[in-house]
């Protein structure tokens, strides 16, 4: 789990400076760069997790939500 929390911080960074830079009139030039950068981010942050990250041991037939404990009804 510790291999996947700086990928995902720093793609959600990055993410919220596009944001605030697209919201504050940024210029041009910075917020396209930064819009190239988060796709380039994206994809290597879904990778690290696809890579990196811990498969569930639950199966969807038993447990329809993965962080709640709620049992599906047959």
């Amino acid at each position: 789990m510790d291999k996947i929390k700086f990928p995902i911080s720093l793609t959600s960074s990055v993410l919220l400076l596009y944001i605030v830079s697209a919201a504050f009139d940024m210029p041009y030039a910075l917020v396209f760069w930064l819009f190239v950068l988060i796709n380039g981010l994206f994809i290597w942050m879904v990778l690290k997790i696809l890579k990196d990250g811990k498969p569930s041991t639950k199966q969807f037939d038993e447990v329809f939500y993965e962080d709640y404990d709620y049992k599906r009804s047959s």
